[in-house]
């Protein structure tokens, strides 16, 4: 059962990751269908997880409220503001919170105030924005209370769902990398999409 919220918006809530959380990670690491687009082989273990998310200060569980109004009746637009993105969600309690992704910064480099982007969301609850309004909010967070510079993030050229994501959130895509990543038997080109702190708070 995930701990209390880091961050609430309207549909989803950022947890801190604990150790009663891996058995989620490893089955979400270890889906084809996940680790694919991340552009992972590795078979994760519950160390391996455990491994991972040690001294990681920028990474949260994404969960939410199994009681709450359906995907059709909340309001389908990310939060606009820190306040916002904060705010209690509606009747949320532990006993009905469910994991269903994670969003990170797993690559933070101090002296340039910069950082690479992570996400993803389980194959069951993907298409319902649930990625797009946690990384808003995880974004407010380290632009507006952190210091942060800029943050960047990788997306492979066949994952239009990811950069639909990214762009809708107003990243600018930097370059390409060509024929970066090896997956499903052939090697993709993979894109750089980036955003700094002026573009998020102005």
């Amino acid at each position: 059962m995930p701990g209390p919220a880091f961050a609430s918006g309207d549909s989803v809530s950022l947890h801190p990751v604990e150790e009663e959380d891996y058995e989620f990670l490893q089955y979400g690491r270890n889906n084809p269908d996940i680790r694919r687009p991340l552009g992972s082989s590795t078979i994760y273990s519950r160390g391996d997880v455990a491994e991972m998310v040690e001294d990681d200060e920028y990474r949260f569980l994404v969960c939410v409220d199994e009681h709450s109004e359906s995907t059709e009746e909340r309001n389908s637009g990310p939060a606009s503001s820190l306040a916002e993105c904060t705010k209690p969600m509606r009747d949320a309690s532990h006993d009905h919170l469910e994991p269903v992704g994670v969003v990170a910064l797993p690559w933070v480099f101090e002296d340039t105030q910069s950082a690479f982007l992570m996400y993803w969301i389980a194959p069951e609850h993907q298409g319902n924005g649930y990625a797009t309004e946690a990384t808003e909010m995880l974004l407010n967070y380290v632009f507006r209370e952190c210091g942060f510079h800029k943050v960047a993030a990788y997306v492979h050229e066949t994952n239009d769902t990811s950069a639909a994501v990214l762009e809708s959130l107003g990243f600018q895509r930097e370059g390409t990398l060509r024929q970066e990543v090896f997956s499903d038997g052939e090697w993709l080109d993979e894109y750089r999409y980036a955003v700094l702190a002026d573009e998020w708070l102005e």
